[in-house]
């Protein structure tokens, strides 16, 4: 299995397909694997190069505390050991609250920017739930029913209510030969709480694609709207039919829009 280190820190990555290159950054308690649903379609234009942020997957860390600019400069880290220049790049959620950092650091090295379901800032009501997960998980909860409940902010009302499809997410998610530790949640949970970057991101002149999932309660179209002050050319898309997870629910939607604007 491929990794790299850097400092405290062991990073799992994979690269598939090949074109232009694209970093993919996964959300919270996700890894590369979040990326499955389109990694077909895409891979077929472009050279995909995913990895597990600290706190999930197969990347190893010593310490515990860190925050989203130690992710972003894991990011620019993988982009130099692979020694790749000059990247499009895509961030999911916390993913692209990462993403963010990252361009703020080394807008040379971004070509395009795309920004789906994140922000600025997390909101209050999101810390909440955030915290509200870890201290359940904590406690001692039973994980098929955390992750029910994990679920219901990820995903559309319509998905949460089809049996088939939610007892296959949840026997996923008990399986996944790779989970997150509750030390990982938290060190995750942690750093994109103290996230900011409102009064920053003025600064990114990057064209940027922001997408939204018109269903989503986690972090809904208004709250990926501030997006909109990044300093340079911005598309705001709404996927009306997806919740958070719009790459997952939609994403042959979601692939065609993005191919669409990185060509």
């Amino acid at each position: 299995m491929p990794f790299f280190n850097i400092d405290d820190s062991k990073i799992y990555y994979e690269v598939h397909g090949s074109g232009q290159p694209v970093l993919m950054i996964a959300g919270m308690a996700s890894d590369s694997k979040s990326w499955q649903f389109i990694l077909s379609q895409m891979s077929k234009q472009y050279q995909l190069i995913l990895f597990d942020n600290r706190g999930c997957g197969r990347t190893e860390t010593v310490k515990s505390t860190y925050d989203l600019k130690d992710m972003a400069r894991d990011g620019i880290a993988l982009l130099d050991f692979l020694e790749y220049d000059k990247v499009h790049l895509i961030g999911h959620s916390m993913g692209g609250m990462i993403a963010q950092e990252m361009t703020l650091m080394q807008a040379e090295r971004i070509q395009k920017l795309v920004l789906a379901s994140s922000s600025p800032k997390l909101s209050q009501k999101a810390d909440d739930i955030l915290r509200d997960l870890y201290e359940k998980w904590e406690d001692g909860f039973d994980m098929a029913e955390w992750f029910r409940i994990m679920f219901q902010w990820l995903f559309t009302r319509e998905a949460l209510t089809n049996k088939k499809f939610m007892d296959a997410a949840i026997i996923f998610a008990l399986a996944y030969p790779y989970p997150q530790s509750l030390e990982g949640f938290k060190g995750q949970v942690e750093a994109i709480t103290r996230f900011d970057a409102v009064d920053r991101i003025h600064r990114i002149k990057n064209e940027t694609l922001i997408l939204s999932g018109g269903q989503d309660i986690l972090i809904p179209p208004q709250e990926s709207r501030e997006l909109l002050n990044i300093g340079g050319k911005t598309t705001f898309r709404i996927i009306a039919d997806a919740a958070h997870s719009v790459h997952a629910e939609h994403p042959g939607e979601f692939a065609d829009a993005v191919i669409k604007f990185l060509s």
